[in-house]
């Protein structure tokens, strides 16, 4: 009964680290090695793995308990390199040091307590990146300073309002139909002189460039239903932004 629940404690540990890894921006081979790493480290004679972009399976077998499996499914990831670092050092330690899986547990809880001084990083590299790509892209100071706030409320959307489940496809649709109706707010009311400037610099915070990347490397690699899945989406994604986009310009042609 001991190494059953010895099995199960250490299945549960690896999982729960590859899902928060492939949460951070990790490709699923990445969050798959640390899974059988892990297992291996604690002892497990074999493992195995199968892993998509929203879901890993793994099974491992003891001599004494026999098989065991558990899966874990993601309704949502994104991109935190910092917090991906941290998840990569601790599954290194993990295999070099096999430290206690409760002590390893509660590591694993305070990795993923997300830090508000980090929110605001994360908020600040919204509204730079909006303004550096207007400016590169041919606008003027007052077109990157316009796509600042328009940023910082697709960051806020993002992080406050969009609800646990809901369709990321409808979600990232509406950010841009909101984005493009201020771009164009603003450039009426004289705060700001180019629109497809201000929405072109607000458009690149929200193109899933990772996801496409990480699409190629996985299909490189071999993980071709994975890296398949997610090309689909980013150009599911990226047609969903593009129309968000579109529906204000439409309407305020219209209405003009």
């Amino acid at each position: 009964m001991a190494e059953k629940r010895h099995c199960e404690k250490v299945l549960s540990l690896a999982l729960d680290i590859a899902k928060n890894m492939v949460k951070c921006g990790a490709e699923v081979n990445r969050a798959e090695q640390a899974v059988m790493r892990i297992c291996y480290a604690y002892g497990m004679e074999k493992a195995q793995v199968f892993s998509v972009v929203s879901m890993i399976i793994a099974t491992v077998v003891d001599e004494e308990s026999g098989a065991h499996s558990q899966m874990r499914r993601s309704y949502s990831y994104g991109v935190n390199f910092g917090k991906l670092e941290k998840l990569n050092a601790l599954s290194r330690r993990i295999c070099t040091e096999t430290p206690d899986i409760d002590v390893v547990r509660l590591e694993l809880e305070s990795i993923c307590v997300e830090d508000k001084a980090f929110r605001l990083k994360y908020c600040f590299g919204y509204m730079l990146a909006a303004a550096s790509f207007a400016v590169f892209f041919g606008g003027n100071f007052m077109d990157a300073i316009a796509s600042v706030p328009i940023a910082a409320l697709i960051y806020f959307l993002q992080t406050y309002i969009r609800v646990k489940g809901a369709s990321r496809l409808f979600f990232t649709a509406l950010e841009s139909a909101v984005a493009g109706f201020l771009a164009l707010l603003f450039v009426h009311f004289g705060f700001g002189n180019n629109p497809d400037m201000i929405m072109i610099g607000d458009i690149m915070v929200l193109i899933p460039g990772l996801q496409l990347i990480n699409a190629v490397r996985e299909m490189l690699h071999g993980d071709l239903m994975s890296g398949m899945l997610r090309l689909l989406e980013s150009v599911i994604l990226a047609v969903a932004i593009a129309l968000g986009f579109a529906i204000p310009v439409y309407f305020w042609g219209y209405m003009a």
